[in-house]
């Protein structure tokens, strides 16, 4: 089997994993990739009306998402999902799981075809619900993280053996990649894909999570938050405080706490995904005036290809909000050129 579900006990699962939020290590993650393009995007294959047939260890990871938000039903269910797949991640993606196989790999790769060779395709829904989060594990559309946020110099020895652990199991991931399985359904490499993601743009992701990648052999993703980056250094440290940044022991007052645009200039180089996490950790629902949009949405993404000569892709909301389509921070992504937007549920390729 792929995964550690014979004997998934949902809550001591997620009782392990929330102890790796409180300790600030890597949390690992499912997550659904969905497409909010027009409905006739044939890009996507939703003008093809043929199904696959599930394949075996979907179905089970499926069936374990299903168990498990049935034991750990929260207050709303937007909660009550994000505690179903965090469980759900550590039991497959945490320190005891059992290594996937090149045979059982997340969407439909052309070395394990099933009974048809055309995909089923993503969902375009933008909503949250258990229904469509529990089709888009059957169907494969679905995306492993691990999410990270400070990486302190004491720490570096276990991430590198944590990330080498990853590189062994599954297949590093590209912005190349993600744009491939979202237009097409179909995950192309010989095993499941992860990313290690690293979010508010420490200097320490910089000093020591970059370097644990390269040692591991794995890309790292780097979600910055730019006015951090901005921020002059004496400053950082309450600017954190005052932003939900939050800081570790080995992030002392005085020192700079944050990447400096060479950097971020340089991880680029360096192969790995450096984009927008907003200006300040912002809040999606807080985004509303004109003059929001263009310091939280349209500014960081021009610093970030200002500073990489590339074109920032991706971006992600304080509390992991997903795109509605509804709202003009929605709209003002899409108008930005963002192409994916990571959120605590899904992964969501935007309408180009």
């Amino acid at each position: 089997m792929s995964h550690s579900f014979t004997e998934f006990t949902p809550q001591d699962a997620l009782e392990a994993s929330q102890r790796l939020v409180a300790r600030r290590r890597g949390v690992p993650m499912y997550v659904s990739l969905r497409s909010a393009s027009a409905p006739d995007d044939a890009a996507t294959g939703r003008g093809d009306t043929s199904t696959g047939s599930p394949h075996p260890a979907d179905v089970e990871l499926a069936e374990a998402f299903s168990v498990a938000r049935s034991r750990l039903e929260a207050p709303g269910e937007e909660e009550t999902l994000i505690r179903a797949l965090q469980a759900l991640a550590y039991a497959g993606l945490g320190p005891d799981r059992v290594p996937p196989s090149a045979s059982t790999p997340a969407g439909r790769t052309p070395t394990t075809p099933l009974s048809t060779s055309l995909p089923v395709p993503l969902s375009a829904d933008p909503g949250i619900s258990a229904r469509g989060t529990e089709s888009d594990l059957r169907d494969g559309h679905f995306l492993r993280v691990v999410n990270y946020h400070n990486t302190p110099a004491s720490w570096k020895d276990e991430l590198v053996a944590e990330l080498r652990g990853y590189a062994k199991d599954f297949e590093t991931v590209d912005v190349a990649d993600l744009e491939r399985f979202a237009e097409t359904g179909l995950w192309h490499k010989e095993r499941p894909g992860l990313l290690p993601v690293f979010y508010e743009g420490y200097r320490d992701n910089y000093d020591v999570a970059a370097a644990a990648c390269e040692e591991a052999g794995v890309i790292g993703w780097f979600f910055v938050c730019t006015a951090f980056v901005d921020t002059p250094v004496d400053a950082q440290y309450d600017y954190a405080l005052a932003h939900r940044i939050k800081l570790v022991p080995e992030n002392p007052r005085g020192e700079r706490l944050a990447m400096s645009w060479d950097e971020i200039a340089d991880l680029h180089r360096r192969g790995h995904v450096v984009t927008p996490h907003t200006a300040s950790h912002a809040l999606a629902r807080k985004v509303l005036a004109p003059e929001d949009i263009e310091r939280e949405v349209v500014e960081p993404k021009r610093l970030m290809d200002q500073a990489t000569g590339g074109s920032a892709l991706c971006t992600a909301w304080l509390e992991g909000t997903s795109w509605t389509g509804e709202t003009a921070a929605d709209r003002a992504l899409v108008e930005a050129g963002y192409r994916f937007v990571f959120s605590n549920t899904m992964v969501q390729r935007l309408p180009s």
